[in-house]
């Protein structure tokens, strides 16, 4: 059975048998009231902001009561005050409302009818000023949190990198929630059907390589049936394991949400604090976690790309730097210069990865030649000078059937145009020609001049410097053939030169 509280009404009074014969009468009436004759003593009183409720005499020895109301609201902001008056006057009312007096009851006509009419309407009052100041809190709160979770999903959706990702989700769960610890856990599925823990960042102890049954405890639960789990005493609910569950926190309670989609499947918990969770802080967490799912999958989806890109180009540029022994650790070289200028300009993270493989690749189409004609550079006939004029475009066919590589394409393709229009294979010319190819066309050129090749004597860095200064705005697009000089100059140290 539930037990409402009495709304709880102050009777003030300087006539001590006045007051407690209004205080009783009102306590028969089913309110908490509570009677006092000093007016001191009635501020103190209302300073907990519990009263629903004040019942003042207009005139006492030692206070005004408009001047009493005044400083009663100012404790007590919901409390409504109804003034008892021998005299009330036009200008005591309008005194009455600037003080924020609810209504005026005569004292010496005085009926109980009235008073209980006019205490329940003031009762009501406040508990309905109470309700509205609670939903309007309620809603800043709502508001608050749904731009915290917006402003966290714009965040996680560039997040590419897991581990960062989880600590995101972590720092938020426990924030958001209020909660002492928090913890995310990412799982796999042991062949067994167990669960591993692939990933565990948060509170608690590291339990990455772990596995565990599906009733292992209440996060492998929550896993396993996809339904979120409140408990406020955790360690009490037939699921709980210790070495699964246990956070460092003092304090009760546990809420862990389910993070699953296609093949993302983890939990993500929080625990520890004060006041109970509830299910309105439930239904954030699952929220929260139900992001985390979405943003978690992205973020392996592309691990596994970088993964793939890096082990496959590592594979390529190795086979190529085999065969064209003349530019072996060319095609690194070159990625590693584009580098430096991609971090100068700011691109985003996506940007400097495509052009950082391209780079890598930007000569892969040298394989298509063989070994005989990348033998001859340096002093080929014009048929082998036609075939290596080709190495772009057969570098661009080459990539093609990998889906993953597709934003290479235009680079690879494109790295031997020319800012004057004079370059191959399509004679691009200006901005026509990808941005990520005219930072890996003066990065190669750069590298190609600083080493010795079968072309020509191996040039000083100032010497390579000092050409593409000269041929910034013909050979090379402007800005980068510029850009590329003040941070070599600035990081040559760094760079080997």
């Amino acid at each position: 059975m539930t037990i409402t509280a009495r709304p709880r009404v102050l009777v003030v009074d300087d006539d001590a048998a006045f007051a407690t014969m209004v205080t009783e009468v009102l306590q028969n009436r089913g309110y908490d009231a509570q009677g006092t004759s000093d007016a001191r003593e009635a501020l103190e009183l209302a300073g907990d902001g519990t009263f629903a409720a004040a019942v003042v005499d207009l005139v006492m020895p030692d206070a005004d009561g408009l001047d009493l109301a005044q400083r009663l609201k100012s404790r007590s902001a919901d409390t409504e005050v109804v003034i008892l008056t021998g005299h009330a006057d036009v200008g005591s009312a309008i005194e009455g409302i600037r003080a924020g007096v609810f209504d005026y009851l005569q004292k010496p006509s005085l009926e109980i009818a009235r008073l209980e009419r006019t205490v329940k309407a003031a009762v009501e009052k406040s508990a309905l000023t109470r309700e509205n100041r609670r939903l309007v809190e309620d809603l800043a709160e709502s508001n608050r949190l749904l731009r915290a979770l917006n402003d966290l999903s714009e965040r996680m959706a560039g997040e590419t990198h897991l581990d960062r990702l989880l600590a995101a989700l972590v720092d938020a769960a426990r924030s958001l929630s209020g909660a002492e610890a928090a913890r995310a856990l990412l799982l796999d599925r042991h062949p067994l059907g167990d669960f591993v823990i692939r990933r565990a960042v948060g509170s608690g102890e590291s339990l990455e390589g772990s596995r565990f049954s599906h009733e292992g405890g209440i996060a492998m639960l929550t896993a396993h049936t996809g339904e979120p789990l409140r408990a406020q005493q955790p360690k009490s609910h037939p699921g709980y394991s210790a070495r699964c569950d246990e956070m460092p926190t003092t304090l009760p309670g546990l809420v862990c949400c389910p993070m699953s989609r296609r093949d993302t499947r983890g939990v993500l918990m929080v625990a520890g604090r004060e006041r109970p969770f509830s299910a309105d802080d439930e239904a954030l967490l699952l929220g929260l976690a139900r992001q985390g799912a979405v943003a978690i999958e992205n973020a392996i989806h592309e691990e596994l790309n970088r993964n793939f890109s890096t082990h496959v180009s590592e594979m390529f540029v190795s086979l190529l730097d085999s065969q064209d022994r003349h530019f072996a650790g060319h095609s690194r070289a070159v990625a590693a210069y584009s580098d430096m200028v991609t971090r100068r300009l700011g691109l985003s993270d996506e940007e400097r990865g495509t052009i950082h493989f391209a780079a890598l690749l930007h000569d892969i189409g040298k394989l298509m030649l063989g070994p005989e004609i990348l033998s001859q550079e340096g002093k080929m006939n014009e048929e082998a000078w036609k075939l290596m004029r080709e190495h772009p475009t057969r570098g661009l066919e080459m990539l093609r059937p990998i889906t993953k590589w597709e934003g290479l394409l235009p680079i690879v393709h494109a790295h031997h145009e020319r800012w004057d229009g004079k370059g191959y294979p399509r004679e691009l010319a200006g901005e026509a020609i990808p941005l990520g190819a005219r930072i890996v066309g003066v990065a190669e050129a750069f590298d190609v001049m600083t080493r010795r090749t079968p072309q020509g004597p191996r040039r000083s860095p100032e010497e390579a410097l000092a050409e593409l200064e000269a041929c910034a705005g013909t050979q090379f697009d402007p800005l980068i053939g510029r850009l590329f000089v003040a941070e070599y100059r600035e990081h040559a140290e760094r760079l080997g030169g």
